[in-house]
């Protein structure tokens, strides 16, 4: 059964719907099991609408906000205001007017959106743009996006492809990470591994480091930072392992924290790069002198 409710209701009265606006609101609790509807739902108005149900394809122009719960789903619309969607694979290749926010499982953004975006999931995939900041938190995280704002991410496996962006500041917390964009602003970056091709023209505050020791890994990678690109003035990193490549542009110089003296590649200029031992004493603490 489908029950359909079109209802004109206050701002405060739509915030437990999750949308904001004050004009007519569509609100759908989509219970069709019988395939009658196939969960598609194709709009064209200026209110909001709220949407509940299972799987869920939503196409057309909603001029407010949307708020869907469901199962997988398959958005390609344009939002006038602002967009939650809450479910476990979500797809999103339309455009939103303001914020977003997206809870799943498996999440793949390929659209536009005029103000921030928060993601929580855990294959995160995003080939978008904001024009504000954007905020992931998962597991395997991909951006290969345009970012107007900082860009802040918290995973495990996280890959800043070449093909992105990033306006102001990275902000990254993980594992695995590869650093291949560009950065207008500063990068501070934390884990297990770190390499960076792209280019930062703030400066880098980076740690991949732990007290309990060595963790292992098949190609001796982890508590490694790598640095194959461009970073900016004032660049400090501390890790058991650091190696510079040939392709590394270090502005104004690089300080380095670690067990052992830097690597350099064949070919890498060693030029401004000043090196000391960490001896036991704590990342933070070391970088902390640099942190503007």
């Amino acid at each position: 059964m489908r029950i359909f409710l079109a209802v004109s209701v206050s701002s405060g009265a739509l915030i437990m719907a999750g949308c904001s606006n004050s004009a007519a609101a569509t609100i759908y609790v989509d219970n069709d099991h019988h395939g009658r509807s196939n969960g598609v739902h194709q709009f064209d108005q200026d209110g909001d609408v709220s949407l509940m149900g299972s799987d869920m394809t939503i196409r057309g122009r909603i001029g407010g906000g949307l708020s869907v719960v469901g199962s997988d789903l398959d958005v390609s619309a344009e939002i006038g205001e602002g967009m939650s969607l809450v479910g476990s694979d979500v797809v999103f290749d339309g455009s939103v007017g303001r914020d977003a926010n997206i809870a799943g499982s498996d999440v793949e953004w390929s659209g536009s959106v005029g103000g921030d975006v928060e993601i929580a999931g855990s294959d995160v995939e995003w080939s978008g743009s904001a024009e504000g900041s954007l905020s992931i938190a998962g597991s395997d995280i991909e951006v290969d996006g345009r970012i107007g704002d900082d860009l802040d991410i918290a995973g495990s496996d996280i890959d800043v492809s070449t093909g992105s962006r990033i306006a102001g500041d990275l902000s990254i917390a993980g594992s695995d990470l590869n650093v291949f964009g560009e950065i207008a602003g500063d990068a501070d970056l934390v884990g297990s591994s770190i390499d960076i091709e792209g280019r930062i023209d703030g400066a880098l505050m980076a740690i991949a480091y732990s007290r309990r020791g060595w963790s292992w890994s098949s190609d001796n990678s982890h508590q490694r930072i790598r640095i194959d690109g461009a970073i900016g003035e004032g660049s400090a990193v501390c890790a058991r392992r650091v190696t510079i490549g040939r392709d590394a542009v270090l502005a104004n110089g690089l300080v380095v924290f670690a067990d052992e003296a830097p690597v350099f590649e064949n070919g890498a200029s060693q030029t401004g790069v000043s090196y000391e031992e960490i001896d036991g004493r704590d990342c933070d603490d070391l970088l902390e002198t640099y942190n503007r």
